[in-house]
């Protein structure tokens, strides 16, 4: 398998998402192939499009005076969190804990890094959706079937540093079934799923990285993907009692 990194300019509300993605190609003398999987920093994805806040626009509610004061951060920024997650789960310093579209992430995945002082970025509302048109546009380009991932970064609970998630998905499958395969002792295995996308923008991750690098696009050729038109995005997700993690604690708060 191999990991080609695409550099770009600094990305603006000017640009084009097409645009950056096929100069970005160019500038790096790559044509894209048959299985070829290309992973996509959400943060370009929602710039390019505009999915961006103003502080001084942004009427602050008590709750976000509230979770400012136990998290640190400015109220401007957790008004913003809040009205973008469909739950809050807590807050501690550094992060306001929230739900959003099946994923358990900080802060609703709303970001201030790699932005100027006065402007929060925020998320895509449906990245598969947005991941299958650059899909088809791509194919149509270069004559070939390719993977998109539309990703962010994460933290794993005790686990130190960020990894990669993938959001949206199209063009393979997320997540590869493995349940009733059996291993080199003939034990059938009864709950292991691989989660393909995840890993690969974990792997991508790696050459992307997090602050001033400029490779927003990584390029993976050689992974051991399934081609597919299908929608699969909802297979990336678990409910929270189906989670070892999350329904561990749900079980204990009931108890208490």
């Amino acid at each position: 398998m191999q990991l080609f990194p695409l550099s770009t300019p600094l990305i603006t509300t000017d640009d084009t998402l097409y645009a950056v993605i096929l100069n970005a190609l160019k500038s790096a003398k790559v044509t894209l192939q048959d299985g070829d999987v290309l992973t996509i920093a959400s943060k370009i994805v929602s710039v390019t499009r505009g999915l961006i806040v103003h502080s001084a626009d942004i009427e602050i509610s008590e709750e976000a005076k509230k979770y400012s004061e136990i998290t640190k951060l400015s109220p401007e920024f957790m008004e913003v969190s809040i009205r973008e997650s469909d739950e809050i789960l807590g807050a501690c310093w550094g992060a306001l804990l929230t739900k959003r579209q099946n994923n358990l992430m900080p802060n609703a995945g709303a970001d201030q890094s790699n932005a100027p002082d006065d402007i929060i970025i925020i998320l895509p509302k449906d990245p598969s959706k947005i991941a299958r048109d650059i899909q088809k546009f791509l194919e149509g380009e270069f004559n070939c079937k390719l993977g998109i991932i539309i990703g962010d970064s994460r933290v794993q609970p005790l686990r130190r540093g960020t990894s990669g998630i993938a959001l949206g998905v199209a063009g393979f499958v997320p997540v590869i079934d493995d349940r009733g395969r059996r291993d080199l002792y003939g034990r059938e295995m009864k709950m292991t799923r691989r989660a393909i996308a995840d890993n690969l923008m974990s792997a991508a991750e790696i050459l992307s990285g997090e602050v001033d690098e400029k490779v927003p696009l990584v390029l993976i050729r050689g992974a051991p993907i399934i081609l597919t038109d299908e929608d699969l995005t909802e297979t990336m997700s678990i409910p929270p009692n189906e989670c070892m993690y999350f329904s561990t604690f749900l079980k204990r708060n009931k108890e208490e």
